[in-house]
């Protein structure tokens, strides 16, 4: 009989990669579309930073209750507890990656003008919340590696860290 799989995935670098695609597409347009019609382009306000911070703090934290409980204490989680934990480490990776590659395309585009103070403020603020962007993302990286389950040390049916290694790149 073949070892049980982990019946969800880690999030791979497919699903990464297209998030930051959307992401920097998005913002690429977004700013192609208000300058063709002639519309200013306003900084990211530091609301949205701060609100990327808090995500990013709340799901660290997380990630840190999850990984004692489950990795070190191997205590067990409730079912509806364990999924909505490991759904939120998925939405803060795909998300952060999405939104950091969407800041960080903003960034990039008005560097070229950063001399003059309206760009430059748009580029700093943008920076900012692609850099805690960046942050939600490993949050959320860190978050969905505490929720695997470690291997139990009596019996080998349960998967663990080495399974989900051996089943290929995520």
């Amino acid at each position: 009989m073949p070892e049980p799989r982990p019946s969800v995935e880690r999030t791979g670098r497919t699903v990464l990669i297209i998030a930051a695609v959307v992401g920097a597409g998005l913002a690429w347009i977004t700013m192609s579309s208000a300058e063709s019609f002639g519309w200013p382009i306003p900084p990211v306000p530091p609301f949205t930073a701060a609100a990327v911070a808090v995500l990013a703090l709340a799901t660290w934290l997380a990630a840190r209750w999850t990984h004692r409980a489950v990795q070190l204490q191997h205590q067990a989680v409730e079912p509806a507890r364990a999924v909505a934990l490991l759904l939120a480490g998925k939405a803060a990776l795909i998300g952060g990656t999405a939104l950091a590659a969407g800041y960080g395309m903003v960034a990039v585009r008005y560097l070229p003008s950063f001399d003059a103070e309206a760009p430059r403020e748009r580029v700093l603020s943008a920076a900012a919340a692609a850099v805690l962007s960046i942050a939600l993302a490993f949050a959320g990286w860190s978050l969905e590696r505490a929720c695997r389950i470690p291997p139990d040390d009596e019996s080998r049916d349960a998967p663990g860290p080495d399974d989900a290694d051996r089943s290929g790149p995520g």
